[in-house]
Formats: structure tokens, C-alpha cells, sequence
């Protein structure tokens, strides 16, 4: 098995799927009917309060919506089949806003037993524990997900019903040898405006008279002063330890801005000797839910990006040339204060970054210290970018 089903176990399948159905949202249960590429439906706290409508083409679903005080537009993308991402303008407004869904059992949960990441697909449901090690098999019978866990001399198994939104569950839990106890459970859903930046670094000194020096360190003092954002700066040695941290980016709710910063390669990411690949990390980050951006702050990374970055689940950036670092952390100051603190959507950034700040482009400017960095922007297929809260 290697180090990436290890961690993140067997990355689901891209499963195809009808928008219709009962969804939960970012603004209640929602229930929607197709006909042919029409669609028309209902949502609200009650599930039936406004109305939406709109038409899907390419896999995309483009929608108008009507509350008693506000109306708009929007547009949703399937993800998986069981789990949209999507944004809404308001008339009258400027900037777009997220609206995410999820049916059945699929997303992320606060539970008795910690916090879960189900993925609901046709071939059953794959459960992931916020601690690595605990081993979660799952099967479902009509309304009813059995949950079996192993995690060394720990054992248990519980059975649990969805309510009528699909916003908790409820069931019976019991640990190997004890008394059966409830088993309550709750979605969890994005906190309103915070945003995460997290830095995932590999360490750059080699010898011990290296001096000390640290990418996150700048960024984290840099966005302390926005309240809204949450910065998380970890170090990485191996690809076991990168895989670690990006596994518990699966149990934040909240928009993530994923920077992996080291030495690069055009096949991978340099450490210790190794090359950790492009392809897999990515692939393994597909259930990630809330990365809007995965920025690669490393050289050359961009260079093999047909082989990598196709039919990617999220925005990804980095560079072809071996950039120099002092010339990489000024352009992604800039690049990620849009993001931030701006609430630029990533490829909104992305195209203002090549305006604003010209030597992370590809052409030279005369006399300039620094040579072109070969920013590079990679969309998902038929979507400019993940919304940004």
C-alpha cells in the first residue's frame, strides 16, 4: 500500500450524477428536480421558503434564485456525486459569495465519536477519522450507515439515520466488551467569513551553519493582522509528514488556501533526496472539500503541468523557472493579500498578479534584477476557481 492510501485511503471516483435530489446548504435543505437539462426546486430553513431555477450544460448548473428579499444568480459544480460547490451574486452587488451542498451522508461531521469525513458515492460510503490511525469501514442499507471502527486495541461498531434535512444523525454506539451508548452527530458547516491560509514548509537549511529562515514565519506575521484569517504554518521533512498534515485538511469546514513551499522539481517536490509526486498529493487532497487554491512556492513545479494538473479538483499555481526566493515571496505577498484580505476569487488573483507585479510573468524587463518567474495558473475543467467566503 503506499504512503497515499495510507493516508487518505482509496481517492474516490469522479462519479457523474443528476443534480436532483434533497441537498443540505450553505442556506438550508434544498430540494431540486430535473428534467432533461432543466432544473427547477426549492430551499430555505424549512426547505421550501425560495426558489431556484436554471438549466445544467457541460456538468455545470447555472440558476436564478428568489427570496422574498433578494434574488440573483449562481452556478453549481458537481464535485462528486454527492457534494456541489458553487457561488451567487445578488443583484445589485459586486462580489460573489460560496454556496456549497451535500446529500446523504456525504461531508464533514461532528460526532461522539470525533470528527468524521464521509464520502458518499455509488460504490458505498468511505469514512475518514480526524486521527490517522483509527480504521473506519462503513456499509449503508436503505436510511441506515453501519460504522464499524479499529484503531489497535480500540474497537466498536454503530448504526446511524440521517434526519428529515440531512443536517444530524442519531444512532447506537458501542465499544468492543461495553455497554451500547448514543451515537449523535451533527454537519458541520462553514463559519461565515474566516478563512484559512495554511504554510506547509520544508525545512530550507541543509547544514548546521545554514542560518534560520522561514517562508511561513513571514506570512503568518504578515496576515496576523486580518482578524477573518486563520494562519497555520507546519514543516514537513518527508512525504509521510507532508501527507500528514494535508490529511487533516480534510476536516476543516472553512475556504483553505494551501501553500507548499520547498525545493521543486519539474516531476515533484524535493526532500531529503526524495521526490514526493505532484499528481498523487493532489489527487489525495480531491476530498479536501474547503481548498479553494493549492499554490506551489517551489521552482519549476508548472513546467510538467499537461501530466499534472489535468482535470484537477481545485485552482492550482506555481512557477516554470527555478524562481529566486526573494523574487517568489514578494509576488506571493501580493498574490495572496488579493485573496485574503482583497476576497478576490484564486484566478481573479491570478490575473491581477501578472498586471501588478510584472516580473512573475514570463517576459523580461530591461535592466531588472530579477528574471521572469513563469507564474503559471491551473483551473479545474469548466470552472475559473473555487469561491472564496
Amino acid at each position: 500500500m503506499s504512503l497515499l492510501n495510507q493516508w487518505f485511503g482509496d481517492t474516490p471516483a469522479a462519479n457523474s450524477s443528476s443534480f436532483a435530489g434533497r441537498w443540505f446548504t450553505s442556506f438550508g435543505p434544498m430540494t431540486l428536480q430535473q428534467s432533461g437539462d432543466r432544473i427547477t426546486g426549492t430551499y430555505g430553513p424549512n426547505g421550501n421558503e425560495n426558489t431556484i431555477e436554471g438549466s445544467v450544460a457541460n456538468g455545470m448548473l447555472a440558476f436564478r434564485y428568489a427570496e422574498e428579499l433578494e434574488q440573483g444568480t449562481g452556478t453549481y459544480r458537481l464535485k462528486r456525486a454527492n457534494h456541489f460547490s458553487g457561488i451567487y451574486l445578488a443583484d445589485g452587488r459586486a462580489r460573489s459569495l460560496p454556496w456549497l451542498g451535500w446529500r446523504g451522508f456525504d461531508g464533514l461531521w461532528d460526532t461522539s465519536i470525533g470528527r468524521l469525513r464521509l464520502i458518499e458515492g455509488a460504490d458505498g460510503v468511505q469514512a475518514m477519522h480526524e486521527f490517522p490511525g483509527a480504521q473506519l469501514t462503513c456499509k449503508r442499507s436503505g436510511d441506515r450507515l453501519t460504522i464499524e471502527l479499529a484503531s489497535g486495541t480500540i474497537a466498536g461498531q454503530g448504526s446511524i439515520t440521517l434526519d428529515a434535512f440531512g443536517v444530524r444523525f442519531s444512532g447506537e454506539w458501542q465499544d468492543a466488551g461495553q455497554a451500547p451508548r448514543p451515537f449523535e452527530g451533527g454537519r458541520v458547516m462553514p463559519r461565515p467569513g474566516l478563512n484559512w491560509l495554511v504554510v506547509l514548509e520544508a525545512h530550507w537549511q541543509r547544514a548546521l551553519e545554514d542560518a534560520e529562515f522561514a517562508f511561513g514565519r513571514m506570512l503568518s506575521e504578515l496576515f496576523a493582522r486580518i482578524p477573518r484569517v486563520q494562519v497555520r504554518h507546519r514543516y514537513y521533512h518527508d512525504e509521510g509528514s507532508l501527507l500528514h498534515w494535508c490529511r487533516q485538511l480534510l476536516f476543516v469546514a472553512e475556504p483553505i488556501v494551501l501553500v507548499i513551499t520547498g525545493h521543486g522539481e519539474a516531476n515533484g517536490l524535493s526532500v531529503n533526496g526524495r521526490i514526493v509526486p505532484l499528481r498523487g498529493l493532489i489527487e489525495g487532497l480531491g476530498s479536501a472539500d474547503a481548498v479553494q487554491l493549492l499554490h506551489f512556492s517551489s521552482c519549476l513545479v508548472g513546467q510538467d503541468s499537461e501530466k499534472v494538473f489535468a482535470n484537477i479538483p481545485f485552482p492550482v499555481s506555481g512557477y516554470t523557472t527555478s524562481v529566486d526566493w526573494a523574487e517568489s515571496a514578494l509576488t506571493e505577498f501580493i498574490y495572496l493579500d488579493m485573496m485574503l484580505e482583497k476576497a478576490l476569487r484564486p484566478h481573479e488573483a491570478a490575473a491581477q498578479l501578472l498586471t501588478l507585479v510584472r516580473f512573475a510573468g514570463d517576459e523580461p524587463i530591461p535592466g531588472s534584477p530579477y528574471h521572469p518567474a513563469g507564474f503559471r495558473f491551473f483551473a479545474p475543467p469548466g470552472d475559473p476557481g473555487l469561491p472564496t467566503s
